[in-house]
Formats: C-alpha cells, structure tokens, sequence
C-alpha cells in the first residue's frame, strides 16, 4: 500500500465541485460515471490498490447523500477491508462511522455493534474528534437497541474530555457524549460563521469577533485555536 498516494488529495476540486454541486443528488449515476472516468484517467499513475480505495471511498459517498444507504455501505465495506487503519486514519474512521450510521439507519443493529466495536478497538489510532463522532453513533444504537455501553469505553470518554477541555463530567456515560457531541457541533459550527462572515472584514472586527467567541466558548481547544487565530491576524495585519 502506498501511504503516500492514499493519504494525499485525489480528485482534483473541479470534479468534486461536480459532482457535488453540479449534478443533482438524485443523478447517481452520472456521478459515479464521472468518479470512474477520472479513475481510468489515471490509471497507471497510482498503485492499483490505492485507486481501488480512492474509487470506492468515493461512490460511497455519492450513494450516501443520495440517501441510498444499502448501496453506500457496499462501497464502504470495501473501503475498510482493504484498508489498515494506519494507512490512512481518516479515510478508514469516517468510513466505520458512516458504516455504524448507515447500518444503524437499516436497523441493521447487529452490524452497526460489529462496526462500532471495530473502530473503537483502534481509538488510539485516530483523533479525539472522530472517536467522539464514532462514540456517538454508537450511542444512537444502544439508546434504539436499549442496551448498555461498556464501562471498558469509560477511559477514551475521559480522554476525549481531558484533551479538548470539555465542561462535561463522566457521570452517565451515554448522556455524556451526546452532550459533548452537540455542544462540539454548535461551538465548531458558530466559529466556521465567524470565519465565513468576517475573514474579508477589517481586521479589528474580525478580531473582536473572535474575542466574543472566546469568552463565551467553553470547550478549551476552541478557545486556544481561536486565541492563535488572532495571533496570525495580527501578524497579517503588520505585513
């Protein structure tokens, strides 16, 4: 496997610009005709396992927007038994989280357990953030499903909590990544608009923007990014 040709950009972002915003969702087909014309485009250029990855991974993805969840989880299945998590982490944790989602979705449960059981094997492998988006996945099965999470997750949780300064405390484990969950997918969201609305903007209104934010953000990572945020604007500012 050659780490390097899978871990790098692949489509070129005029082709995910189609296939994304210019063909309907409902046109499956000719995204994926698309995806597999750019596939034999290059052909030769990359090692045969890598564009298998990069195919698939990306089909995957057409059928899942469309909301054609059987056909998308096909895709992805081949995406992860052909993959090591350290080939790429990213591409192979947000293939298992799609795959607890989707199969949980089917109320396919028992799959979704297999899936959710397989990626947290290898949490120390991926990044805070995925492991909680993978935990809360899972929870949307055992909550459906009116099982129990293992208390053996307990460590990542607490880890996840300590790495990113959240507020929340470990009491009932379920509660606790929904919460963290939500309250990471509002503070990440209101940030993303800040930038949006006011990266072009002077830079001391961009700048006071972001100080709002870091007084009334409480999640410790956001704070110290948007802090080195305003540093790097300053910096640009004397240039």
């Amino acid at each position: 496997m050659n780490r390097e040709q899978l871990q790098k950009d692949f489509f070129p972002p005029e082709i995910i610009l189609k296939i994304y915003q210019d063909i309907p969702d409902s046109e499956i087909e000719a995204k994926i005709k698309l995806v597999n014309e750019y596939i034999e485009k290059v052909r030769g250029t990359y090692d045969e396992d890598v564009l298998k990855i990069h195919q698939h991974n990306q089909i995957a993805f057409c059928y899942w927007i469309a909301e054609q969840y059987v056909e998308s989880i096909k895709h992805f299945e081949i995406v992860v038994e052909s993959l090591q998590p350290e080939d790429c982490s990213t591409k192979y944790f947000l293939a298992l989280n799609l795959l607890i989602r989707g199969t949980r979705l089917l109320s396919k449960y028992n799959e979704a357990e297999k899936w959710a059981e397989s990626a947290l094997a290898n949490h120390h492998l991926s990044d805070a953030i995925s492991n909680l988006h993978i935990l809360n996945d899972y929870c949307d099965v055992i909550t459906e499903t009116e099982s129990f999470l293992d208390e053996k997750h307990n460590l990542l949780i607490q880890s996840i909590i300590d790495e990113y300064g959240f507020p929340e405390k470990l009491e009932d484990p379920i509660d606790t990544i929904q919460s963290m969950s939500m309250r990471h997918k509002y503070w990440s969201n209101t940030y993303s608009k800040i930038v949006l609305n006011f990266r072009e903007s002077d830079p001391e209104e961009y700048i006071q923007e972001i100080e709002k934010y870091i007084e009334s953000c409480d999640i410790e990572w956001f704070r110290n990014h948007a802090l080195k945020s305003i540093e790097i604007i300053k910096e640009r500012s004397l240039k």
